[in-house]
């Protein structure tokens, strides 16, 4: 039965189909499977403890509508957003592209959401036992000050959300990478940590960055973000390149390509900036997981955690639990007792 619903919503088309998944995941939570867990799995960033490294990256919950039943569905980690100050609709349809030949998918989704209020409310109805819930924020398209929205942003998910994430790098609002390659990035991260200390608390903050930096850019911000105090990275967000061997019919859309495709090139950066941090700056591995050994490379070069989205689209709903099971084995096949040992272990 769950396979033919899951081969239904394959065939439609995919913003009504994640409008349906999301419908099914908040109506039938108590009909989930229960997550496996061991402890080889347990990790920590900070004072935050995870019971997996394996999240679900921003982007899917939009409105922090159904985190509870994700934890449920085995994840470690769920991070919602991206969530703008206002609402706003977003790019014009059609905007989400499945490649189904090649795994992957093209979005030029641009922060459609319900606005920081009503997502707020949403957020404050989970279960904050079940687990580590992140908040992704950014900026309104039409925005006259894109610093503001964001400390504004900060400031009003401070005291509910786990770990917030600074969005600054989708390539679906004009202008927002731009951030990164310029002096904004220094006051934005200055700002967002003066913020923080402010509040006399030290909620984690993260900078999700684009996987189409160079290597002088990607060293920049990593100077940048050690200097304000900024604790990880997500590496990275999706790309505007196209890999030459896609065969899918959508593959020339314009907008961020994510899924299998990018997996090599997102591995490729992370190694670089964790070759370049040494293990000062929390990585969060995010581009092409579809497997527990997608998941573990990315941890073996030295991500702290891991996080997927796209790969959900293409698989079923005891996908997450499988990848905890099947990296749990991996670990102890390797001689580890914790996931902590495995990290970064090929570039020391």
């Amino acid at each position: 039965m769950k396979n033919i619903f899951l081969n239904f919503l394959r065939n439609l088309n995919p913003e009504t189909s994640h409008h349906i998944s999301i419908l099914s995941l908040k109506y039938l939570s108590g009909f989930l499977e229960k997550n496996y867990k061991s402890e080889i799995l347990n990790t920590n960033f900070g004072n935050l403890n995870f019971a997996n490294p394996i999240g679900l990256a921003a982007g899917y919950d939009k409105n922090a509508e159904v985190i509870d039943s994700l934890f449920k569905i085995g994840f470690g980690f769920v991070e919602c957003g991206t969530v703008t100050p206002v609402a706003q609709y977003g790019n014009t349809k059609p905007r989400i592209f499945r490649l189904k030949e090649d795994k992957g998918i093209i979005n030029r989704l641009g922060f459609n959401n319900c606005g920081i209020d009503q997502f707020s409310k949403n957020f404050n109805q989970r279960n904050f036992n079940l687990g580590i819930a992140g908040v992704n924020i950014g900026p309104n398209k039409e925005s006259n000050n894109f610093i503001d929205d964001y400390l504004n942003l900060f400031n009003s998910v401070y005291e509910y959300a786990d770990y917030v994430t600074l969005n600054v790098s989708s390539p679906n609002t004009k202008n927002l990478r731009s951030i990164q390659r310029t002096e904004d990035l220094s006051v934005l991260t200055y700002e967002i940590n003066s913020l923080r200390e402010s509040k006399g608390s030290h909620k984690k903050i993260v900078l999700k960055v684009d996987p189409d930096c160079t290597k002088e850019e990607y060293s920049k911000i990593i100077n940048i973000i050690q200097k304000n105090k900024i604790d990880g990275l997500i590496v990275a967000n999706t790309t505007l390149s196209r890999p030459e061997f896609l065969k899918s019919d959508f593959k020339n859309e314009e907008g961020g390509l994510s899924g299998a495709p990018i997996k090599e090139k997102s591995n490729k950066i992370l190694r670089f900036i964790s070759k370049e941090t040494q293990g000062e700056v929390t990585l969060i591995g995010v581009g092409g997981i579809s497997s527990a050994k997608d998941a573990y490379e990315k941890i073996k070069i030295g991500a702290s955690l891991v996080q997927l989205y796209s790969s959900l689209t293409f698989n079923n709903l005891g996908f997450i639990n499988q990848i905890n099971k099947d990296l749990s084995s991996y670990l102890r096949k390797d001689g580890f007792t914790n996931i902590k040992e495995a990290i970064g272990i090929e570039i020391r």
